[in-house]
């Protein structure tokens, strides 16, 4: 049986996402992001190109995303940073994360290994550094975590096209369906005095993910080469919020008017 899984592998080799040659990656891109639910501000995210270096030989992209609920809301506490390392085709080689298991918290490492098609992970309890959980999973497709997602989205969102991407939060895997339609909208944010034209994009998630993360989703990307996303609906635990950004490093608002 293990023969006869080892040539399925061999015979279907993990297939690499693509995207838009045009999408320009910007080390020391910062991108901060109100998250509203009703009138009430659940928190804020942030997401953080830190720089490129070379792991195993490949050329990757350090992502960092910080996760901070607003610490006058009594019933959400959230304070989290994922760290992804990912190569220009999309794919994971490094993922860091706090995860919890049965009450306890382990500083988690993902190592992704496309050439034996296995997941390494590590686990180590961040009160007892003595106690870790080592084990490998089997891959034999792409897999994106949600902070990749986000810049695959970047990459393709000129698209017409619908993409059902393998993602996996916390060790368990599932479906996201991107619906990238090619087309423009505009929108008005407050961060910025005039309304833009954006792509705009929507989906399912059928999986929980971070926050609870789940169902229908929409979103708005800049015009401009580097496409940051401007504005996205999502249903969380709580229910239906809003995310916006609200500032900036190293990226440059365009108001891209088009031709009607």
């Amino acid at each position: 049986m293990i023969i006869i899984f080892i040539c399925i592998l061999l015979h279907f080799p993990i297939a690499l996402l693509s995207g838009d040659d045009n999408f320009q990656w910007q080390i020391g891109e910062e991108l901060t992001y109100k998250v509203k639910w009703s009138f009430i501000r659940l928190g804020t995210l942030r997401l953080q190109v830190v720089d490129t270096l070379t792991i195993d030989n490949t050329f990757v992209y350090h992502i960092k995303l910080f996760i901070d609920s607003n610490p006058s809301i009594f019933f959400v506490n959230m304070h989290s940073v994922y760290e992804s390392f990912i190569d220009d085709k999309f794919r994971l080689n490094l993922f860091l994360s706090d995860e919890e298991i049965d009450n306890v918290t382990y500083k988690t490492e993902y190592r992704f290994n496309y050439v034996d098609s296995l997941i390494h992970i590590n686990m180590t309890d961040v009160n007892d550094p003595t106690k870790t959980i080592v084990r490998d999973d089997t891959i034999n497709e792409t897999i994106l975590d949600g902070t990749t997602m986000i810049y695959y989205a970047r990459s393709n969102v000129v698209s017409t096209k619908s993409d059902t991407i393998t993602s996996f939060f916390e060790s368990k895997r599932g479906k996201v369906i991107i619906n990238f339609k090619g087309k423009h909208s505009k929108i008005k944010i407050s961060a910025l005095q005039s309304p833009m034209e954006t792509y705009y994009l929507d989906g399912v998630v059928q999986m929980k993910g971070v926050a609870g993360l789940t169902g229908p989703f929409k979103g708005w990307f800049a015009l401009d080469e580097k496409r940051p996303p401007l504005k996205a609906e999502l249903k969380v635990f709580i229910g239906h919020v809003k995310v916006e950004l609200e500032d900036w490093k190293n990226w440059n608002p365009q108001i891209i008017e088009i031709q009607k």
